[in-house]
């Protein structure tokens, strides 16, 4: 039994002996002479260490050695450079120096304490322990891996695959590479740089300046991370310890945890930082975003150009600056004590949402033209708001309320700041806000907007005191209130702020008619169609001086007497006695004075009620009521306006017919193809509260036929016309008129001079309305009407020699059709049949001058008087209000004007003219135009 296991044994040892000449002859060069120790000046070279062998260096040179199957050397001193570790072969370095050492699978290489070695690599399978000593420009490949527990590791390189453990110790200048790894739980680790997927894993320890490029991640529980650079696509994690003086260039910073506290990050360049139940404190963001969730609390953020921070769930934001062209939005959560300076800067509290509503308490800063949104639903009651230099406060409803919707500050202080009770436009279906302010105080602006036709608007209510002055710009509509009711805009609960309204001339548009604001006399500000002063009352105190008078002592009254001089400047000589009072034996002398004593009668006369009508505000409600009470509004100016044109449209295009028919009289030449170009100013002013001024030029093209008869000749043509008015209306806004018009006309002539002229006429007329409300509001609409017209005109021309007089008469009427339209305020407009009938009577004058060329010229002047007679052009504004567009009464016109004639079939021909009266003063109208003869 013993021969059998020795035998066993003596075969193991054969192939094992045989598998080692194998493996050494075919892939390793002979092996020199195994050297167990190696002694200081020993040098050693392709030393092979395997099957148990073991190998101690104290010193020497030993270079190209190979460890491999359980072979073992131990470094205390001296150089150890380019070995091999294979499978479990083992190389521990206490010492000494030891370079370029390759660790393959299963090899180890354990650096202990006074240890150093440099230039590893660490292959597929191979592992480096650092344990108190040192490791130098490592290099971990796939599978490789390196553990530091103590001691130190410097330059190391991890590649895909690659691993680097650290538990204590100290690591610096490290890449990580793509699917290079670093995970550590203590010890600290500087200036590393993760590459295109790598990982660097941190769950205890310190961590400094690190860089992590394009889809490279740090990942940190534990531990703390300081100075992190996030390149574009890079990401840190942060689930836990601590993170500070991050820089986020384009990449993630992801933090959660309650135990997570981040400090000092910046954000840039698109670079994203993103919280879930974190402490963050003093974070900057530049052109980046931050987001905070949870239960997150955030302090000192600073938010400049492009910034963005976004609050959500119970996170709370507080100490945050908002720099020009940065924003914080808050969906829920509390944002407390923030300023907000600088364009484009603003602050938004979005509406509430699933039962979450945004919260501002404290210092709430905006200035400099700095913007805060305050929807519905944000909780803003604990809010201590200042509104300065252009900033303003906007309330937003967005539709989520229709009916009345309440916001609540507890102070608001303004200077030369603004607050927008509305942000929708006219006309749309929207809530009416009410702000609720503890107090109110300083200087500023409110924008409101109301619907005084339904009873609503949105109302300033100040529980306490409002001190300051403060302007109101209210917005309406065109829809007529369907009373004269008045509607509160401001109440407050004492302390003398004045309001004013901030619209042009201190009215706001509503309907047909313009509102003022009204103090009620106890602390309330109400949109009223009352223009009357609001001091009115107060003179009446004034006939308290009645009781003056009833000291009948004379002598006590010597100041009283005063007021005799005020009605009877007679009694002023007298007075000398008077201040003689001593002296009244001397009324002897003055039998005049009797009735000084009949001063009984003088508390008696009215002089002292007198006083009460010296204020004179007594006359105003003697005025009729309209004048009193209201004044049209800018919209319904701008449709009396353009009601009212038509007619004068329809006479400037008739006017250059009339003048081609004079010329025919004057020359009696035939020259049938004739064109005239016009331009003429009309400034209007009408009772019904039009007022504006046109300006019109247009050309008329005609043609006609001058036939001769026994005792007479005449004339028949047709014309064809188009002209453009611009309508400047003088209380805001423009309108726009485009006719186009035909016609025709006959005229007679005989020889004794009497003449009979006919003109007729159709129009067609574009007119588009470009109104603006006194808030700047747009009040636009467009609409088209018919009109036609006919002039009759008799007289007789009178000539002597070259000289020529012309009376005459004429009737001019015109009918244009009634149309209904709306303007864009809502404003409805019906405007009935437009009319003029004219009656005039004139006298013409010319002189025909021969030229030694053959030419001719034949100045002429006319001078004439015109009756408008139609008074009643209605217009309806809101179905309600009824309008009479009147210009009828007298109107003096004088014209002026020359016929040349240039060639024997060509003649020209220039007029100016000036009229004014019943309303419409023209002071210019010029034609210049041609007539062929072929």
């Amino acid at each position: 039994m013993c021969l059998l296991y020795v035998l066993i044994f003596k075969i193991r040892d054969f192939f094992v002996n045989l598998k080692k000449l194998f493996t050494f002859g075919v892939l390793y060069y002979p092996a020199a002479v195994f050297a167990a120790d190696v002694r200081p000046g020993d040098e050693i070279n392709g030393q092979l260490i395997y099957d148990g062998d073991r190998q101690n260096v104290y010193g020497g040179t030993v270079s190209n050695t190979t460890i491999f199957f359980g072979g073992f050397q131990e470094v205390y001193d001296g150089s150890v450079t380019n070995t091999r570790i294979d499978n479990s072969g083992v190389q521990w370095v206490r010492g000494g120096t030891v370079t370029g050492t390759t660790i393959n699978n299963g090899g180890r290489q354990d650096v202990m304490k006074s240890g150093t070695v440099t230039d590893t690599i660490i292959n597929d399978g191979g592992s480096q322990s650092v344990n108190g000593g040192s490791a130098t420009g490592t290099i971990i490949n796939n599978g490789g891996t390196q553990n530091l527990s103590s001691g130190s590791v410097t330059d190391t390189i991890i590649n895909n695959g690659g691993t680097q453990n650290l538990s204590s110790g100290s690591v610096t200048d490290t890449i990580i590479n793509n699917g290079g790894t670093q995970n550590m739980d203590g010890g600290s680790v500087t200036d590393t740089i993760i590459n295109n997927g790598g990982t660097q894993n941190v769950e205890g320890g310190s961590v400094t300046d690190t860089i992590i490029y394009n889809r490279g991640t740090q990942y940190v529980t534990g531990g703390s991370v300081t100075g992190t650079i996030i390149n574009d696509g890079g990401d840190l994690y942060a689930h836990g310890g601590s993170v500070s003086n991050t820089v986020i260039n384009g990449g993630l910073l992801d933090a959660a945890g309650l135990s997570t506290v981040i400090k000092n990050t910046v954000v840039n360049n698109d670079g994203h930082f993103e919280v879930l139940n974190g402490n963050i404190t003093d974070t900057t963001i530049n052109n980046g975003s931050q987001n905070i969730r949870g239960n997150t609390l955030v302090s000192g953020t600073v938010i400049n150009n492009g910034g963005r921070l976004a609050v959500f769930d119970n996170s709370v934001a507080t100490d945050t600056t908002v720099t020009h062209g940065g924003a914080v939005y808050v969906y829920s959560g509390t944002v407390n004590n923030v300023d907000v300076s600088g364009q484009d800067a603003g602050l938004y509290l979005e509406p509430a949402r699933n039962n979450m509503k945004p919260v501002i308490t404290g210092d709430i800063t905006i200035s400099d033209k700095g913007r805060i949104v305050l929807s519905y639903g944000a909780d803003s009651s604990g809010a201590d708001m200042t509104v300065s230099n252009d900033a303003s406060l906007q309330l937003n409803n967005a539709g989520a309320c229709t009916t009345n919707c309440l916001y609540t500050l507890n102070s608001l202080a303004l200077s030369g700041g603004s607050v927008a009770l509305y942000n929708t436009p006219p006309g749309a279906s929207t809530g009416w806000n009410t702000l609720n302010l503890s107090s109110l105080s300083g200087n500023g602006d409110f924008y409101m907007h109301t619907e005084v036709a339904s009873g609503k608007g949105d109302l300033l209510n100040i529980t306490g005191n409002a001190t300051g002055s403060f302007r109101l710009f209210v917005q309406d509509s065109g829809v007529s209130p369907t009373s004269d009711d008045s509607l509160l805009l401001v109440k407050t609960g004492g302390g003398g702020a004045v309001f004013t309204l901030g619209n042009k001339g201190g009215l706001v548009e509503l309907g047909t008619w313009e509102y003022r604001l009204k103090e009620n006399n106890s602390g309330s500000w109400l949109l009223s169609p009352d223009l009357r002063p609001a001091p009115q009352p107060d003179p009446l105190p004034q006939p308290d001086p009645v009781p003056q008078p009833d000291p009948v002592p004379q002598p006590d009254p010597v100041p009283q007497p005063d007021p005799v001089p005020q009605p009877d400047p007679v009694p002023q000589p007298d007075p000398a006695p008077q201040p003689d009072p001593a002296p009244q034996p001397d009324p002897v002398p003055q039998p005049d004075p009797a009735p000084q004593p009949d001063p009984a009668p003088q508390p008696d006369p009215a002089p002292q009620p007198d006083p009460a009508p010296q204020p004179d505000p007594a006359p105003q409600p003697e005025l009729p009521a309209e004048n009193i009470k209201r004044r049209i509004s800018a919209s319904t100016a701008a449709v009396l306006n353009m009601a009212a044109v038509q007619p004068l449209v329809f006479d400037a295009e008739l006017e250059s017919v009339r003048e081609r028919l004079q010329a025919r009289k004057m020359a009696g030449r035939d020259d049938p193809l004739w064109m005239t170009q016009y331009n003429t100013r009309n400034n209007v002013s009408t009772s019904a509260g039009a007022e504006f001024k046109q300006t019109l030029g247009g050309l008329i093209m005609g043609i006609d036929r001058l036939s001769q008869y026994e005792k007479s000749s005449g004339t028949l043509g047709a014309f064809f016309s188009y002209s453009h008015s611009n309508i400047g209306f003088s209380r805001g806004g423009e309108g726009y008129v485009d006719s186009y018009s035909f016609g025709a006309y006959a005229g007679l002539q005989h020889e004794s001079g009497f003449y009979l002229d006919s003109i007729a006429k159709a129009n067609l007329f574009d007119n588009n309305v470009k109104g603006r409300m006194n808030n700047g509001g747009a009040a636009d609409g467009d609409y088209r009407t018919w009109g036609i017209g006919a002039h009759l005109e008799s007289g007789i021309r009178l000539s002597n020699n070259n000289w020529s007089a012309t009376p005459y008469m004429a009737f001019t009427g015109f009918t244009g059709s009634a149309r209904k339209y709306a303007l864009s305020n809502g404003m409805q407009a019906d405007v009935d049949t437009t009319r003029m009938l004219r009656a005039e009577a004139g006298l013409g004058m010319d002189y025909r001058l021969i030229l030694s060329n053959g030419g001719e010229l034949q100045p002429w002047l006319k001078i004439s008087a015109r009756q408008e007679l139609a008074d009643n052009n209605q217009v309806t504004i809101n179905n309600r209000d009824r309008f009479n567009n009147d210009l009828s009464g007298m109107r003096g016109v004088f014209q002026t004007g020359v016929h040349a004639k240039i060639t024997d079939n060509l003649t020209g021909h220039l007029s100016a003219g000036y009229g004014d009266g019943a309303g419409v003063q023209s002071p210019w109208r010029a034609t210049v135009g041609m007539s062929w003869s072929f």
